[in-house]
């Protein structure tokens, strides 16, 4: 997470198409797949050196798909645990507690689930400072309900559980619907130290907890943080250089895989050395099998830095190192390059991001996603990030739950949320917006996006190769273990006709559930407008085509 600034302002810098058209081979520049020369992303549990032990047709991450819920802001389930120290909780200052926790979470699982959606990642559930946070110079102010500023790593804070809800019985309600849990994770870091006298916690500014013990910044005897640059504001930093810090960092995060975490996000990986991330991550490796975790890196072009960290150590992405955020490959506002794409860009600026992905150790099992809580939402208010149009939604999602990698889906996105820069696109849900979710076009297109996804391995799983490429279309193919699955994308506003070549034989589309049949020369595949055709002759689980269809005429 791109932390705020908690007394500066830290910024982190880092043409044709066809539209119902009768066409012939030579009208467009299609291309045999079985002659391919264009770019082809491999997936390493295909390659000669990983076949004899492929187990990559059994569970692993990628069947699963992602809703991100900032608990805060989900639905508040226990109001007698908003305004535990009377200072914290402000209802419309969204630097502040609005109420969401663990019983709304509970409570509210089965709108997650209707979803389709089969991991939940929560923001980090430790205990935050007790009381708001003002810097010394009284220029901000705010409360840790987001998680990111550790006081007790150890304990869960308060503001999030009740009396039968605490975080082993969320773990539990999450299991029970058939559900993963990822935990947020924050080992970089604490709360802030730059404090104001009037704050309540004053005396114990320098102070961070953790399994039974305090370490003080400003009496540092054990020397447990880093004193110089480069820091995050003025986030107490802990010293990774210090074998007593990175056990006790381990030491906690173990006790949360062995409470039944499923999977860690892994916060602010960059301002870690990667010799800490190879020495964790290899122990939460250890203590728990097939234990995913994905990190966050901030940058939108630097590839061979990214993807590095995919690469510490060698072996499985279950079980070594860890894959990270697809963070170029984004559509955050004013930020991911894939926000210029669907917002009228051309289709085959993708390749831009694309292109990089052998550099990952396997760019399949990489989070993607549309939006987060870092910067603007896609549909952003206009002054603060660009807005967006259901269409536009609707395009977005359909290559983000068909191309590689694991998405992972902002809540919020299932009404279209507004939102500018952190806070304003953490906006409280709550039950009032969950019920609205029922009848908005985006909520039912997830609702099929994710059957469709399910429906077929290619789709979780499959190595990616780019066939087809215009301002408007885009056409790739998945193929795993010999199973083929053919992908067209139509993001104009009229329907398009495309001539292509593909294997020959009898297909069915899984979006629409009609039937193709290919010859041995091109045949012509229409794809109506902002929709999708997802052809394959191999195993289909469910009938995903049965799902009603967004209707997004007149929709924004």
């Amino acid at each position: 997470m791109k932390k705020i600034s908690l007394f500066i302002i830290w910024i982190l810098t880092i043409n044709i198409y066809s539209q119902n058209l009768n066409l012939n081979s030579t009208d467009f520049p299609g291309i045999d797949i079985n002659d391919n020369p264009n770019i082809s992303i491999p997936a390493p549990e295909e390659s000669e050196k990983n076949k004899k032990n492929d187990k990559s047709d059994e569970w692993d991450f990628r069947n699963e798909t992602i809703y991100f819920v900032m608990t805060d802001r989900f639905v508040d389930g226990d109001k007698g645990n908003n305004n535990i120290y009377g200072d914290e909780y402000r209802p419309g200052n969204l630097k502040y507690y609005q109420g969401g926790d663990f019983k709304g979470l509970i409570e509210n699982l089965d709108h997650i689930k209707d979803m389709g959606f089969t991991a939940i990642w929560i923001t980090p559930p430790v205990m935050q400072p007790p009381g708001m946070y003002m810097n010394f110079d009284g220029s901000y102010d705010a409360a840790g309900y987001h998680g990111y500023w550790g006081w007790d790593f150890s304990k869960i804070d308060p503001h999030l559980e009740s009396n039968g809800a605490n975080y082993s019985d969320l773990i539990e309600a999450v299991h029970s619907k058939g559900m993963k849990i990822i935990q947020d994770i924050v080992p970089n870091h604490g709360h802030g130290g730059y404090v104001n006298p009037s704050v309540k916690w004053y005396a114990q500014k320098g102070q961070v907890f953790g399994l039974g013990k305090m370490f003080d910044y400003n009496n540092d005897i054990h020397n447990w943080f880093h004193h110089s640059g480069p820091v995050i504001a003025d986030l107490l930093d802990l010293n990774e250089d210090n074998p007593e810090v990175v056990k006790w960092l381990i030491d906690i995060y173990k006790n949360y895989q062995n409470m039944g975490v499923d999977a860690f996000r892994l916060d602010t990986v960059a301002w870690m050395k990667p010799e800490f991330w190879k020495t964790f991550t290899t122990e939460m490796h250890k203590n728990k099998k097939d234990f995913f975790m994905f990190g966050e890196v901030w940058t939108n072009g630097d590839f061979n830095w990214i993807a590095s960290y995919t690469n510490l150590v060698p072996g499985d992405p279950m079980n070594s190192a860890m894959s990270v955020l697809d963070m170029p490959g984004s559509s955050m506002g004013t930020w991911g390059q894939f926000e210029q794409v669907f917002k009228g860009g051309d289709y085959t600026l993708v390749d831009n991001v694309l292109k990089n992905d052998p550099k990952y150790k396997d760019a399949t099992y990489l989070v993607t996603y549309l939006d987060n809580h870092d910067k603007p939402r896609f549909n952003g208010p206009g002054w603060d990030g660009s807005s967006a149009t259901t269409e536009q939604y609707v395009d977005a999602l359909n290559f983000y739950f068909t191309a590689r990698g694991i998405p992972c889906i902002y809540y919020g996105t299932e009404i279209q949320m507004v939102g500018g820069n952190d806070p304003d696109n953490r906006k409280y849900l709550g039950i009032e917006g969950i019920k609205k979710a029922k009848s908005d076009p985006i909520y039912i297109h997830l609702k099929k996006l994710n059957a469709l996804r399910r429906s077929n391995i290619a789709l979780q799983k499959g190595k990616q190769t780019r066939i087809y490429g215009t301002q408007h279309q885009y056409a790739f193919k998945r193929e795993f273990k010999g199973e083929e699955t053919f992908v067209f994308l139509n993001k104009a506003d009229r329907s398009a006709t495309i001539s292509i070549a593909l294997p020959e034989g009898n297909y069915t589309d899984i979006f629409s559930g009609q039937k193709f049949v290919a010859p041995k020369n091109r045949f012509l595949v229409d794809i109506p407008a902002h929709s999708l055709r997802v052809l394959t002759k191999g195993n289909i689980k469910g009938e995903p085509w049965k799902l009603p269809s967004a209707d997004i005429k007149n929709k924004k």
